[in-house]
């Protein structure tokens, strides 16, 4: 249904007593809703904001939620019609204690540089492989999760993701904590040239669980994957039976060659990883 929200919280405003104007959360629900306005809850605060299946929802004034910018926690969209990434991503720069984003289903196409500036951000979500969500990114910024330190899982699934910014994952400083930081990235346009030289070697000494899922990869480049690997005796890749171009040659030799165990298979590092068996022996290693 369409309505005035403005007013709604205007009026619902006169009704409240002023230690009554702070909330947990805000969903946004099946309307025809076309955009968010400036101060649009006048000032009435939340923490987590949710915006669930508006497929109008067109823009959100840069300044709807500045009043209240630094209680917000969680950002949530899915299913609407946002594709401003400029807009959106300056309003999500403005929440200073963010700890939470999650955005499916959007026409949001990229993320741009620096995109990212929060110390309390743990959780990044752009698509759900298993839930049938996407966002349409086609490009990821330089340094765009650079002033995360504390980002423990960042999940992209793309259909239109081609290409991986040689500086796109770069972190800036290690974690505060000892936790290894998952990075989930899948996308039917993904293949083996997809990340350049040094793409998956900046993270400052910290453990990586690299999974890749639902690519078109055929094989793993040793001089992208081997150095990622080495970046940290904890880091792993896991690039599972949905990769289902992935091919069992000489381009894939390095991977048996150097982090084959036979004693148990939990260390050897690249889970999912067909070709354990196979027989490389006509293959000349670099």
């Amino acid at each position: 249904s369409s309505f005035d929200l403005q007013a709604i919280f205007l009026n619902l405003n006169l009704y409240l007593n002023e230690n009554e104007t702070d909330f947990d959360s805000f969903l946004l629900f099946d309307t025809t809703v076309k955009s968010i306005p400036e101060n649009v809850f006048n000032n009435i605060t939340f923490k987590s904001l949710m915006f669930q299946d508006n497929h109008l929802l067109t823009t959100i004034d840069e300044n709807a939620f500045y009043y209240f910018k630094d209680n917000v926690e969680v950002f949530e969209t899915l299913n609407t019609n946002l594709s401003d990434s400029q807009i959106i991503f300056s309003i999500l720069k403005q929440f200073t204690n963010l700890r939470r984003i999650s955005m499916h289903n959007d026409r949001l196409t990229t993320i741009p540089n620096y995109a990212f500036n929060h110390t309390k951000l743990t959780d990044i979500w752009f698509g759900l492989e298993n839930r049938r969500t996407n966002q349409p990114i086609e490009s990821i910024g330089q340094y765009a999760f650079y002033n995360v330190p504390n980002l423990r899982l960042l999940r992209i699934f793309s259909p239109n993701l081609t290409q991986i910014n040689k500086y796109a994952f770069a972190q800036r400083n290690r974690s505060s904590t000892n936790n290894m930081l998952h990075i989930y990235i899948g996308g039917q346009m993904l293949n083996s040239t997809s990340f350049p030289l040094t793409s998956l070697s900046r993270f400052r000494n910290r453990a990586v669980f690299l999974r890749l899922y639902f690519t078109n990869l055929t094989y793993l480049d040793e001089n992208i994957f081997q150095p990622f690997l080495e970046t940290h005796p904890s880091s792993l890749i896991d690039i599972n039976y949905t990769n289902m171009n992935l091919q069992c040659d000489c381009q894939s030799a390095w991977i048996q060659y150097d982090y084959l165990r036979d004693v148990d298979e939990l260390e050897n590092r690249v889970y999912g990883y067909k070709c354990w068996p196979h027989d490389f022996s006509n293959c000349t290693l670099n």
